[in-house]
């Protein structure tokens, strides 16, 4: 197991530890006492939070108390205020950059997702990929952001290129993020410096707790499926082709040529970057496995999806030479999406 992983583990039984101390109950009976609204009411909650922000010297904000609804959340916000007492945030890394949100049916996670872009300094657009349930309203409540919405569910890669279209007025780089909570937006400033003057590459996060226990094994199991085929595709050896925390040169990606509208999008990119000769850099960073996320991916439709996009990628990388290969870019226009 790696070092961060080895943290969070760490610091997940920390603040169990904490947490019974304050109800005067074993570590052991955490779970049980905690998941219990007769046991673990309002005042319980208090008495927790009050022991965390002085255990750890960390303080809560209202907004942020009246969020915790698991114990998950309260891992989540712990995690958070000591990663940014560790690392005070330098914003002037986010410079010509603006953050791109797609979201599907992430009703629970979408406005802390937004509330944590913002922090940042820079455009945010969400592209709403036709969700069902409250995504969209949530989103709209945000007067600061740029929300775009599709109709219909077109799938993660068309809603990135939807994003990267509308971003590419505003801004030189475009910060991809999830809508389901598993990243902290601040982490974007790790990839962010890993640009230099000279440079325009890609950037990916490697996720560096995917050995912990709270991980799901389609996660594990994905990704190493994709690096090992990205990499025979043209894309170079990559530790975490499936992050979506990256950052993009703007209009550079859109010029790749990458059509697949799903999550076989971001692995498409990579490859064709190799084409290209697009640098991509890969930059670890924390993630949280312990909220209870919602994920549209399909492990056995989605696999079979990448083994055909993997194929045409290989294909053309093994038949066609290199320099028609890079001549064959073209922006695509995505129709059907509208601003708010």
């Amino acid at each position: 197991m790696n070092k961060a992983a080895l943290y969070q583990d760490g610091l997940t039984q920390e603040i169990n530890v904490v947490i019974a101390e304050a109800l005067g109950i074993e570590p052991s009976r955490i779970d049980r006492v905690v998941d219990n609204p007769e046991e673990f009411d309002s005042i319980g909650l208090l008495d927790a939070i009050s022991a965390l922000e002085e255990h750890f010297d960390i303080e809560f904000t209202r907004a942020e108390t009246a969020r915790i609804s698991t114990k998950e959340d309260v891992y989540n916000l712990v995690y958070q205020k000591l990663s940014a007492k560790q690392e005070p945030l330098d914003l002037s890394v986010f410079k010509d950059a603006a953050i791109i949100i797609p979201v599907y049916n992430h009703a629970a996670t979408i406005g802390m997702v937004i509330e944590q872009s913002l922090q940042l300094g820079v455009p945010v657009f969400v592209v709403d990929d036709g969700s069902t349930d409250r995504s969209g309203a949530i989103a709209a409540r945000y007067k600061e952001i740029t929300l775009l919405r599709h109709g219909t569910n077109q799938g993660k890669g068309a809603a990135l290129r939807t994003g990267f279209q509308a971003a590419q007025s505003v801004a030189r780089w475009a910060i991809t993020i999830d809508a389901d909570g598993q990243y902290l937006p601040s982490e974007a400033a790790r990839l962010m410096k890993a640009v230099s003057e000279r440079s325009r590459p890609i950037v990916v996060a490697n996720r560096m707790s995917m050995a912990g226990p709270d991980v799901p094994w389609t996660s594990r199991m994905g990704r190493g499926f994709s690096n090992f085929w990205v990499w025979m595709a043209g894309g170079g050896r990559l530790p975490d082709t499936q992050s979506g925390l990256r950052v993009y040169p703007l209009p550079e990606v859109l010029e790749l040529g990458a059509f697949s509208d799903r999550f076989q999008y971001e692995v498409e990119v990579l490859a064709m970057a190799g084409w290209h000769k697009i640098p991509v850099i890969s930059v670890p960073v924390r993630v949280n496995y312990q909220r209870k996320r919602i994920s549209h991916f399909r492990p056995w439709m989605d696999f079979w999806r990448n083994s055909v996009v993997f194929t045409r990628l290989i294909t053309m990388r093994l038949l066609v030479p290199p320099v028609l290969r890079r001549r064959w870019t073209t922006v695509r226009h995505v129709p059907g999406t509208r601003a708010r």
